[in-house]
């Protein structure tokens, strides 16, 4: 169902968009509401029927099909950032053992800090081989030193989530699917077991030599030169690439367009940063975040992990959540596994069309 918006009543002072929350808000914890409140999660659609006032603003909740779920006052942006920045100086980070801040940047009814995206100048979205030589280091938490790496001044100058701007698009392709998070790998898995028609993989690029047994198209794309790699990766045409034994890897735009267009969610294993390449390519993913609740409940979910390997998981899956909080389709919790699994497929049943939801370039 499409929402459409009456545009003759939009006037300078009773402005009316579509917004996406990227935090979570709960009216019963805002003693400043000036009246009746509206609280949402983050990822809710929310249709701010007018934004003329500074401090609060008056929406309406929309649901997966745009009809109504509730409407009240909501923060304005302007609130939002002004309370969250007030809470952030009574933050204390603490450094982690590679040398970066550590911090908790939502405390469930405030914002998230806004990561910065870029592109590299040279090989973007490049992973050290490093990266990919590590058994232990999951995919989804690897990130380019130049765009991960900040000072405290740097950090305390980014702007912080509040809301984005959306508009409806409708959909002519089967929308990718990226999970991020403790116990991807597994739900990856199950989805592509429990429905092969719906879910698939999409064949990556290299530039290792063929062997005997592989087909090429098949088991990989095989590039006949580094030189021909590179050149697409400076063009854009990957969302990630990597190196292994000198060897490039890769994932292309096109191969998930192959995999969207037989009608197949395309399940991709790679980092954040894949996301918005995947936004600019004009291919809008299925984004789900698994936020763990804490270390014990990874622990739960995992008990072969020691308390050590558990706050390291914990740790990875913040420092994701500040990094792409705002790329993320949807955030699910849980507390056991098949509880998180079956949210995840809710998510991407309701993420997946005819119509969705897609940044629009208005300004808040």
């Amino acid at each position: 169902m499409m929402v459409t918006s009456n545009q003759g009543v939009v006037t300078s002072v009773k402005r009316q968009l579509y917004v996406r929350a990227l935090f979570d808000y709960d009216k019963t914890k805002d003693s400043g509401l000036p009246s009746q409140g509206l609280s949402f999660k983050y990822g809710d659609i929310l249709h701010v029927t007018n934004a003329s006032d500074d401090e609060w603003w008056q929406a309406r909740k929309l649901n997966a099909v745009g009809e109504e779920e509730g409407r009240g006052v909501i923060p304005s942006k302007r609130r939002v950032e002004r309370r969250e920045k007030a809470r952030m100086k009574s933050v204390k980070f603490t450094r982690t053992s590679d040398d970066k801040l550590r911090g908790s940047f939502n405390d469930g009814t405030g914002s998230v800090r806004k990561r910065s995206f870029k592109f590299s100048k040279k090989l973007p979205f490049f992973k050290k081989e490093s990266d990919l030589e590590t058994s232990d280091v999951d995919p989804s938490y690897t990130s380019n030193a130049s765009d991960s790496e900040s000072s405290t001044s740097a950090r305390a100058e980014e702007p912080i989530l509040s809301y984005e701007a959306v508009q409806q698009h409708e959909l002519k392709y089967t929308r990718p699917v990226i999970v991020l998070g403790p116990l991807k790998d597994r739900i990856n898995d199950d989805l592509i077991s429990e429905f092969p028609d719906k879910f698939g993989s999409c064949v990556p690029h290299t530039t290792r030599p063929r062997r005997d047994y592989e087909k090429d198209g098949l088991d990989y794309h095989f590039v006949e030169s580094r030189e021909e790699m590179e050149r697409a990766i400076q063009n854009h045409m990957f969302i990630e690439a990597g190196q292994y034994n000198d060897n490039l890897y890769g994932t292309s735009v096109e191969s998930v367009k192959i995999v969207a267009e037989k009608s197949k969610h395309c399940i991709l294993d790679v980092s954040g940063y894949a996301i918005k390449r995947l936004q600019v390519a004009g291919l809008y993913p299925i984004a789900i975040f698994i936020k763990p609740k804490s270390m014990e409940s990874i622990r739960e979910l995992n008990k072969r992990l020691t308390e050590e390997q558990a706050q390291k998981t914990f740790d990875r899956a913040l420092k994701l959540e500040q990094e792409f909080g705002e790329y993320f389709t949807a955030i699910v919790q849980g507390d056991t596994y098949d509880e998180l699994y079956n949210r995840v497929k809710e998510v991407i049943r309701q993420q997946s069309g005819p119509v969705i939801w897609v940044p629009s370039k208005e300004r808040l």
